[in-house]
């Protein structure tokens, strides 16, 4: 099939069977514009208004791109296991490969107003190349499992003021005599990501969790600053644990918080860290994509949905991704912006042998930004920690306390006995 022959069937795909799908959940219904697509030295353009397919031609626009993706034939065959995201072939590309393989085109602002719908545009496009019926080769997802089913939620909220910030927190009200645990959220979302695993062990483990400044409830910091570095990261994490009246806790963490309970074992007194989905040295290169987080034209709610979904397991529950992209819509743009500059420039791998509490590490290997690879890294760099293991969840990604919190607390428990 030409790729002009490709275009026309696209053109049906947007228009019609998948018409709905790429105009509301994927945002295209607010792009008028063109999308140009390149393959070697081939190329064709489709032209839409409003999210419908006006016009197909072959070759790029007369009057330049406006955004699009081009990549040779072994970029495009990267899309073949990993079609359910653009950001994951493009990270892929960026870690491994050549990045000339396969990139985005086009005017920079215009892309991240619109790479959803791009995103959704080339997954079709895609399948099409490669004859295969969209979603058909994506695994069936877990059913839902609320917890509880039903009835009352054993979570209570409250506040208290930390460096003259007013500081929400959250608790089961279990237990404290077996083990105390604090929680940390992912970057720019807040604490409801652990009510399932409260929920779990409301009558086992006390468990306590904290929106940081500018997240969820919590205040932001005066003159609406943020936190950008992961050592004013960590000392507001270690007042928390104080004014909480917390000694020897397990703190534990996902993502970015993930990444910072390695800092806090470095400094601090504590009985274990559970870091999930991070990493001992997160520095990056994301410059660029950090200062459209910010950017008046670019909306962070709409320009994150596809990320989001990149990193979220294929076996997930609906309802559990559902709330993942809810809290997408839920971000704050300079929150996420200071989140990710912390991230961005995070780097304690050095100091790994501080530490000698024990670790337990729980990675979902569906998550394409930390890798399973990178959790064994940062496994190997603790040499003097007697307790350390590695949990591994394959259908599972980066929010695996919310994808997957029965597991978690399966192994958390297994973690706790043994210390």
């Amino acid at each position: 099939m030409s790729m002009i022959e490709r275009a026309e069937k696209l053109k049906d795909f947007i228009n019609c069977a998948y018409g709905e799908e790429f105009r509301e959940y994927y945002y295209g219904k607010f792009f008028t514009g063109s999308m140009s697509f390149t393959e070697d030295d081939e190329s064709c353009t489709i032209y839409l208004e409003r999210g419908v397919v006006t016009k197909v031609e072959t070759g790029l626009p007369e009057g330049g791109i406006d955004i699009g993706l081009a990549g040779t034939k072994k970029g495009w065959d990267m899309w073949a296991p990993c079609r359910r995201s653009l950001s994951i072939v493009c990270y892929q590309i960026r870690q491994g490969g050549n990045p000339e393989d396969f990139k985005t085109i086009g005017e920079p602002i215009r892309y991240r107003q619109n790479n959803n719908a791009l995103a959704q545009a080339g997954r079709l496009y895609s399948y099409i190349r490669d004859g295969v019926t969209p979603g058909s080769d994506m695994p069936k997802r877990d059913e839902s499992k609320p917890v509880p089913p039903d009835g009352d939620v054993a979570i209570r909220g409250f506040y208290k003021r930390i460096n003259g910030v007013k500081i929400y927190f959250e608790t089961n009200d279990a237990p404290d005599d077996k083990a105390t645990l604090l929680c940390l959220h992912t970057a720019g979302r807040e604490n409801r990501q652990y009510h399932d695993m409260m929920e779990i062990f409301k009558d086992k483990y006390r468990m306590y969790s904290v929106d940081m400044p500018g997240h969820g409830k919590s205040w932001p910091l005066p003159g609406n600053n943020v936190i950008n570095n992961y050592k004013e990261y960590g000392k507001w994490i270690w007042d928390c644990v104080e004014a909480l009246g917390l000694e020897n806790p397990i703190v534990i963490g996902c993502s970015m918080a993930g990444g910072i309970t390695y800092h806090i074992a470095q400094e601090h007194p504590v009985r274990g860290i559970v870091c999930m989905q991070g990493n001992d040295n997160t520095e990056d290169g994301m410059g660029n994509v950090r200062e459209m987080l910010f950017h008046p034209y670019v909306c962070p709610q709409h320009s994150h949905l596809e990320f989001t979904e990149s990193l979220v397991g294929t076996r997930t529950s609906q309802d559990r991704v559902d709330f993942i992209n809810w809290g997408a819509l839920c971000e704050i743009g300079k929150i996420k912006q200071g989140d990710l500059t912390e991230t961005g420039t995070f780097n304690v791998s050095d100091k790994m042998d501080r530490i000698t509490c024990p670790v337990m590490i729980i990675e979902g290997i569906d998550d394409q930004a930390y890798t399973a690879e990178m959790a064994q890294a940062s496994l190997d760099r603790l040499v003097n920690c007697k307790n350390k293991r590695m949990k591994l969840y394959e259908g599972y990604g980066h929010f695996i306390a919310v994808e997957n919190p029965e597991a978690v607390c399966e192994a958390l428990d297994e973690f706790i006995q043994s210390i």
